[in-house]
């Protein structure tokens, strides 16, 4: 599903959420509806937003606001990115374990030319972070606006931070340097 873009692969999908195609003989539920969902916003499908609509008046599960919050997330639209972004700092009341399931979203593969002007503010608040939030949403978020891009110039910004940064917490930095092995390895692949 997350790798889905020639159109016969998005009709399968669409059917699985239609009902009218099932896997291995049953109908989809959830999570699976709003990882189609999420799919479609990602790409920015025609009909992602009559689709996220739906599936929001459909799913009553208890998970149902934070799975449309983190589908959101991964709308390819500007204002949709800056406003994920201001909530995970500005809003108090957003609750952190949906903050940090989104962050794959907004980071969406293919996405990276959206998010890149988002990278180097992402890594100015990684003080903040560890001092606010629990210990796993560090790594998550580096992970997620690290590893969410893939081009020459992201591997810039990560690397003129860390050059400026010299005084980060050797638990942050080194984690930074992880991620950024990665990001230096999809560089040079990407080269070739």
């Amino acid at each position: 599903m997350a790798t889905a873009r020639t159109p016969l692969a998005l009709d399968r999908l669409r059917a699985l959420l239609d009902g009218s195609a099932r896997l291995a003989g049953e109908p989809i539920r959830q999570p699976t509806r709003w990882a189609i969902v999420r799919r479609l916003i990602t790409i920015g499908a025609p009909d992602a937003g009559t689709r996220f609509t739906v599936e929001r008046a459909r799913d009553t599960s208890t998970e149902a606001a934070k799975d449309a919050f983190v589908a959101e997330a991964a709308s390819p639209r500007a204002a949709v990115k800056t406003a994920y972004f201001e909530r995970y700092f500005d809003d108090a009341a957003l609750n952190e374990a949906w903050a940090s399931e989104s962050l794959g979203a907004f980071n969406a593969d293919g996405q990276a030319a959206l998010t890149i002007g988002f990278l180097r503010p992402a890594l100015d608040r990684l003080l903040w972070i560890r001092q606010n939030r629990r210990i796993f949403f560090l790594p998550a978020w580096i992970d997620a606006f690290i590893g969410g891009q893939v081009s020459p110039e992201a591997l810039r910004i990560v690397d003129d931070f860390l050059r400026e940064q010299r005084s980060l917490p050797i638990d942050v930095r080194r984690k930074i340097l992880l991620a950024r092995d990665e990001l230096a390895r999809t560089v040079a692949i990407r080269k070739t």
